[in-house]
């Protein structure tokens, strides 16, 4: 997709962070955004800012994710971008977390996609020419054992179904983008103040709080702007990129991620031809 004018773009988790930046980049390019979020301030302040339509919706039900296409189709009549970015970051080490933290971080991280994908996926193939983009992680291609195991699950299972969906897709006019941020400056430390009450772990063991600050600490990584990724999407759909990354600076820990598999499967005799 190279021509955004009065092309209707949906983005989630649109009105703070990576999703605003993402719903800038996208209006100043001439497309009808609308903004879907769970908050309802600062989704209204976004698109009033942004001249965006704001849509109040939980990702993680399917039914407001449905309700959202709905809406979007009533007003507009067509889908040609989605991105299925709204996310939330967990804390704790495994042994600290109960099923409602997974269920949590994986009714957001995960689901969300899933629902976005159920939702719109016919309808962007309905179009001449349309485009996902789904929000993983760094954390969905690289372990970090001081990144919470819920999150990590949830962004690898993101890429995962990226990378099938893109396969699927190939023969067909809507192409598919997974964004893999490193450390960006968003507020997602703050994700559980949009935690629902019967999610909550009131026993949860605070000290993984701070896990994703020390891991930008210990590996000296930079931590970017929202605006800055948001310009990497905006390149990547242009070019119809699938993979999007954010900070060179990761590329050789995961080059080592995928050695370390290639040295195990060799030393049984797997060598790759």
């Amino acid at each position: 997709m190279r021509d955004f004018q009065n092309r209707v773009v949906v983005v989630t988790g649109g009105a703070s962070g990576i999703g605003k930046a993402i719903a800038t980049r996208f209006a100043k390019a001439g497309a009808h955004v609308v903004i879907a979020d769970i908050e309802e301030a600062p989704l209204q302040a976004a698109a009033e800012e942004l001249g965006a339509v704001g849509i109040r919706t939980d990702v993680s039900s399917l039914a407001s994710v449905y309700a959202l296409r709905d809406a979007v189709l009533e007003r507009f009549g067509a889908v040609h971008l989605l991105c299925n970015n709204a996310g939330v970051g967990g804390a704790g080490m495994a042994v600290d977390l109960t099923v409602k933290d997974w269920q949590w971080v994986l009714g957001v991280n995960l689901w969300g996609v899933i629902h976005g994908i159920d939702a719109f996926l016919p309808t962007l193939m309905a179009q001449a020419e349309a485009h996902i983009v789904n929000t993983a992680s760094i954390a969905g291609l690289i372990a970090y054992p001081r990144i919470p195991i819920h999150y990590n699950a949830s962004k690898y299972a993101v890429v995962g179904i990226s990378e099938t969906l893109k396969g699927e897709l190939a023969e067909t006019n809507v192409g598919v983008s997974v964004l893999c941020p490193g450390f960006v400056r968003t507020n997602i430390r703050e994700s559980q103040r949009n935690r629902p009450t019967e999610l909550r772990n009131e026993k949860r063991n605070e000290r993984g709080r701070a896990m994703d600050a020390a891991v930008v600490a210990q590996l000296s990584i930079p931590v970017i702007q929202p605006d800055e990724v948001a310009a990497l999407v905006y390149d990547a759909v242009v070019a119809d990129r699938f993979w999007i990354f954010t900070h060179p600076e990761l590329m050789a820990a995961v080059e080592d991620r995928y050695a370390g598999v290639l040295s195990d499967a060799k030393a049984i005799g797997w060598a790759p031809s």
